[in-house]
């Protein structure tokens, strides 16, 4: 039976795929056009403004005013995508501790079977079990001790 259903499957499959590449690829030359339509609105945007700008305070530094306003835009993208990254990297080590955890339990309770067949296996499991668990049990995070306000800056 499955053997008549797997033409039919896959056809199916390919003819979704088929017209999902072929949305991407009209959504991607539409993005493409409208980036560039954009770009150039912006390039006009930008002259627009040196040209207002020279006629209050004069073409230098209107040009001046123009760039450190670009550069610190710039910075504060920067900065921004700094914190971004940081607090994604954060996540992502957070999310390695829980499946590490995660397998490291996965694989005591598929061992637990074989250990709990044997007497004296049982017996060397019982300390290391109770001893894992203290440990986990006794791992508290370190917080920083916040400063005091009403200590006074030592006055």
């Amino acid at each position: 039976m499955l053997k008549l259903l797997a033409p039919l499957l896959t056809s199916l499959a390919a003819g979704e795929v088929g017209l999902v590449v072929s949305r991407a690829k009209q959504s991607a030359a539409f993005m493409a056009i409208i980036a560039i339509l954009v770009t150039v609105g912006f390039i006009f945007l930008l002259v627009a403004a040196q040209i207002s700008l020279a006629e209050h305070y004069g073409r230098l530094n209107a040009a001046l005013m123009i760039a450190g306003s670009a550069f610190g835009l710039a910075i504060i993208a920067f900065i921004t995508m700094r914190i971004a990254s940081s607090a994604a990297r954060r996540r992502q080590e957070e999310r390695a501790k829980v499946d590490t955890s995660t397998v490291l339990t996965i694989a005591a309770l598929a061992l637990a079977p074989a250990l709990f067949r044997s007497r004296a296996l049982l017996m060397l499991t019982v300390p290391l079990v109770a001893l894992g668990g203290l440990s986990l049990a006794g791992k508290k995070k370190k917080r920083r001790p916040r400063p005091d306000p009403s200590a006074g800056d030592g006055i």
